[in-house]
């Protein structure tokens, strides 16, 4: 039992950790998370998206995003409603899952050390934590794509879980982009660690080939969706081949070159191509996921997905990695091959769309969490006990610094990048519609249009119909909900919109219209910088 009530305090203290300040670290929905609530409690409510399709596999009003973490959390927006917690409970289960799952997978692949080591480590990781408190499809992706290797590799002895493996890869190739392109490169690893060939089409075909049917299945119906449905338009637009300033930076690089080389000119575009220079971008944002920086220091940078902008791993953790490599080499070869290729091949698909990415590479964790895992069950086996003393010390150590900047100075520092400002003015026009004719909200505050009918919990039907048909106050179309009205007023032009209405108007703004406003009242962000102006007329 000792186990088992290890795990099980680990789980509640990961639970905790994610839970904690949930609703105000972070301190508002940024906008994936308010398309998602709406499309969500849309669904939930009438059937439709938010745009008024029925039952879809791709939600539009994202760019075309793909329909796993919509339809999974359906249940918890319907208990909690269109809230923090409604949209961001798939995510922390998510990560109690995979803290379960590193558990399982140790145990199976090393050892039970090992196993309630990988949980230990999940539960305190920075880049889970960040995953696990926000509204994210790529944890959710993650936990899906693990939870189908599990199964998996258990299916060796039980072969009617090749059929559930399939529908877990199934469905993670409809939740998050990069995986449509990760799970292609890993399935063809996980055969060769499961000697599939030798060991597994003879002994349980049957099994096995309906795995592949259902897996077939999904997968055509994901890249349909991606090619005709117009899903992943996002990974069209933003991969390295189609952004503009890549393009043009490599086509003057070549030009300039081809000009100035004293080889021919028949031989300089040998040298000279686009081939070339983009597979040096490609390697460049590909070793960075492996810099210090990203996995030590900083992170991606990005305050959404690595909230406290640490590093995704402990420096601690770095050690013990190369302790876990060396100590199972000899061991469990095979399996260290297993994590080292899975370790090598899960930011490919980071690499082709951009620099490392928290939410994109996260498919790197579970190796990472594992190896270090591994690392840290040798480390007490040595049984030295100061060598030991001084791992914990400096776990708790930046454990510590990651826990304090999570929950009480990212939440402000970063304010802005979670749309508090939207929030905000959403709160502020609720409380005084009823004293004013027009309440009119600017969509220069950023994800305004999606915020306010999230935060005052509209009526979808009205949600579909605006979004579909605007409605007209003066010369400008806007977005009507009773006497709040949301759209896009000429900055010259609001002092001069505010006096042609006829009755009193309460304006709220982004900071830069104080300039065309007689009397403006600027109240500020969490991180105390200005966040929105204010214009009253009785």
């Amino acid at each position: 039992m000792k186990p088992k009530l290890l795990l099980f305090s680990i789980v509640i203290f990961a639970f905790f950790l994610r839970v904690l300040f949930i609703n105000s670290s972070p301190p508002a929905l940024y906008g994936d998370e308010l398309t998602i609530t709406l499309d969500v409690y849309s669904i939930i409510k009438t059937g439709n998206d938010q745009l008024g399709n029925f039952l879809p596999l791709t939600f539009n009003m994202s760019a075309g995003r793909p329909a796993g973490y919509v339809y999974g959390s359906i249940p918890f927006v319907a208990i909690f409603g269109p809230t923090a917690l409604g949209v961001r409970a798939l995510s922390i289960l998510s990560g109690i899952g995979i803290i379960i799952l590193l558990y399982l997978f140790g145990r199976k692949l090393f050892s039970e050390k090992v196993g309630l080591m990988a949980a230990a480590v999940g539960a305190i990781s920075p880049w889970e934590i960040s995953l696990s408190r926000g509204g994210f499809e790529a944890h959710f992706a993650l936990f899906l794509a693990f939870l189908g290797t599990y199964l998996f590799i258990l299916a060796r002895k039980k072969p009617m879980l090749y059929i559930f493996s399939a529908l877990s890869f199934g469905l993670t190739l409809h939740t998050y982009l990069t995986y449509k392109v990760a799970i292609l490169l890993f399935l063809p690893l996980l055969f060769w660690y499961q000697d599939i060939i030798k060991k597994v089409i003879q002994e349980n075909k049957k099994p096995f080939l309906v795995g592949i049917f259902v897996f077939i299945i999904l997968g055509v119906l994901s890249f349909s969706q991606t090619f005709l449905a117009g899903s992943e338009n996002r990974f069209f637009n933003i991969n390295i081949f189609s952004q503009s300033s890549v393009k043009d930076k490599i086509e003057q690089k070549i030009n300039f070159e081809r000009q100035i080389t004293k080889l021919p000119r028949p031989l300089a575009k040998y040298f000279h191509n686009k081939p070339i220079e983009y597979t040096k971008v490609f390697i460049e944002n590909y070793l960075q996921n492996f810099s210090v920086d990203f996995l030590i220091l900083h992170g991606d940078r990005n305050p959404r997905h690595n909230m406290a902008t640490t590093g995704g791993i402990y420096f601690v953790e770095l050690m013990l990695i190369f302790i876990g490599l060396a100590t199972f080499w000899y061991k469990e070869r095979r399996t260290i091959l297993f994590l080292v290729f899975w370790l090598i091949l899960a930011p490919i698909p980071t690499a082709i769309v951009d620099t490392p990415h928290a939410l994109r590479s996260a498919f790197m964790l579970p190796p990472l969490i594992l190896l270090s895992a591994a690392g840290l069950v040798t480390v007490f086996n040595y049984k030295n006990k100061l060598f030991a003393g001084l791992i914990l010390l400096f776990f708790v150590i930046q454990f510590i610094f990651f826990i304090q900047k999570l929950y009480f100075l990212a939440p402000k520092e970063y304010s802005n990048f979670w749309s508090y400002s939207a929030r905000l003015a959403s709160e502020i026009a609720q409380e005084n519609k009823d004293k004013y004719n027009y309440v009119i909200l600017s969509d220069r505050i950023d994800n305004m249009e999606f915020a306010y009918p999230v935060y005052a919990k509209i009526d979808p039907r009205l949600v579909i119909s605006q979004n579909n048909e605007r409605a007209l106050l003066g010369d400008n179309r806007v977005k009507r909900f009773d006497n709040v009205y949301i759209g896009y007023i000429p900055e010259t032009q609001i002092e001069k919109f505010i006096n042609s209405l006829d009755g009193s108007v309460f304006y709220i703004g982004s900071p830069g219209d104080k300039r065309f406003l007689t009397n403006p009242e600027i109240i500020n962000d969490l991180d105390g910088l200005e966040a929105l102006v204010l214009e009253k007329r009785l």
